[in-house]
């Protein structure tokens, strides 16, 4: 290996472990300074005790003592850490490198592609603690207010596309399982998922070879078994934001 590459590495690595004690160091200030009181009702916490957490994160992972306690108004046990720094139960993975490995799996496409990649800039991890995080934040994603982009000056007419369509997927069906005795079962279910795409006829355009592009666009999807209605909301919604209400024609 190339002996300047090995020093930037060896370099990088004791940056990595500062950073990574410095870190801990205040996350258990952090917990050591918050009271045995219940975050949501301010009531003093009952049994209170210290368990060890651990967190996985950009640089490594940290060791941390937190207090548990349980809360009568609540009926469960709750960590006033956990609550305060917006961890859900059981989550390991900080916030900053569940963000990194979330948008890594997405522009990859894969969990496997993801994985390799963190392990490549210095965080290795399983695909399968990447796969868990994605998938609850994919559940809470359309429940999130997007922001509408505002007309640029001096837009010109344009003319807004949406089509919508449905496509069969193919998923395990209620038989997936089933032993070889059991007469025609049925393993594989189809599921129509609805999607549709939203364009400006204005930004088609073609390649060298005269097939068709699409310059910028726009994609709506949603799970097996969604509504034709929530599906049309779902598309209206993303229509404005693309400027239904301002297209000459649709």
């Amino acid at each position: 290996m190339n002996a300047l590459r090995q020093l930037e590495q060896a370099v990088l690595e004791e940056g990595r472990e500062w950073t990574r004690r410095r870190w801990e160091q205040q996350l258990q200030a952090q917990s050591n300074a918050l009271p045995a009181r219940c975050p949501q009702t301010n009531q003093g916490l009952k049994n209170t005790r210290w368990r060890d957490l651990r967190l996985d994160s950009v640089v490594g992972p940290v060791s941390l003592r937190v207090r548990h306690g349980y809360s009568p108004a609540l009926g469960r046990w709750v960590c006033p850490a956990r609550e305060a720094w917006g961890l859900p139960a059981y989550q390991r993975l900080s916030p900053e490198f569940q963000a990194r490995l979330t948008y890594t799996a997405t522009d990859t496409g894969s969990y496997e592609g993801a994985a390799r990649l963190a392990a490549n800039w210095g965080s290795p991890i399983s695909d399968g603690c990447i796969h868990e995080p994605r998938q609850r934040l994919g559940e809470a994603a359309p429940t999130l207010a997007l922001p509408t982009p505002g007309p640029t000056p001096g837009e010109p007419e344009f003319s807004l596309v949406i089509m919508p369509d449905g496509w069969m997927a193919r998923e395990r069906g209620p038989d997936w399982g089933a032993s070889r005795r059991r007469k025609k079962p049925q393993r594989i279910a189809g599921h129509e998922i609805k999607s549709a795409v939203i364009y400006r006829l204005e930004q088609r355009a073609q390649n060298a070879g005269g097939r068709g592009l699409l310059i910028e666009k726009s994609v709506v999807a949603s799970p097996p078994e969604t509504s034709p209605v929530d599906f049309g909301a779902t598309v209206q919604a993303e229509a404005r934001r693309r400027g239904l209400g301002r297209a000459k024609v649709v």
